[in-house]
């Protein structure tokens, strides 16, 4: 599946101010998962690829974007593929190499076509996610909305995270 997604990552301190939020505007908690992710070598630096593990479901993770930037909606293009052979893990995991490894625990919220991720991230601590998904072209409409969301939620947020939870893992940052 092809999509393009609206996103914004920031640092979170305390998730209960964003919960209540959350509620405010609509949005319902989804579930609660563990995640782990195996991020990929490639050559194409600006691009991502990974196989999340949740549980017994396997999905494999493309996707390529900018570094966020503060009180900015950033557009990414994401492929996603539903992984039914266990194998692929070692495959990739041979031909291409982990980089890095990244756990987390992950409190899904929604609003229409927008998820809110409300994550522990090991080794990094809170962080906060929106993804305003589309399959298909981002709106004036989409990108109104997704700016009312970011005026609620900013003010109770950390700093900007600019790149993806492997570049935190990876500098070990907090």
């Amino acid at each position: 599946m092809d999509k393009t997604n609206l996103e914004l990552k920031h640092y979170c301190s305390n998730f209960n101010k964003i919960r209540a939020i959350l509620k405010k505007m609509g949005a319902k908690k989804d579930s609660i998962k563990n995640q782990t992710d195996y991020f990929f070598e490639l050559p194409n630096k600006k691009a991502r690829l990974k196989l999340r593990i949740e549980g017994k479901k396997h999905l494999l993770i493309y996707y390529e974007r900018p570094g966020f930037l503060k009180a900015k909606s950033t557009t990414s293009k994401v492929k996603l593929y539903d992984v039914k052979d266990r194998q692929l893990m070692s495959f990739l995991s041979d031909v291409l190499g982990v980089r890095a490894i990244v756990e987390k625990k992950r409190e899904i919220w929604r609003r229409t076509n927008t998820v809110f991720h409300i994550d522990n991230v090991k080794g990094v601590g809170g962080v906060f996610e929106i993804e305003l998904q589309k399959k298909g072209k981002i709106t004036a409409s989409d990108q109104k909305q997704f700016k009312t969301y970011q005026d609620k939620l900013l003010p109770y947020l950390g700093k900007v995270i600019k790149g993806s939870n492997i570049d935190l893992v990876l500098s070990g940052s907090k």
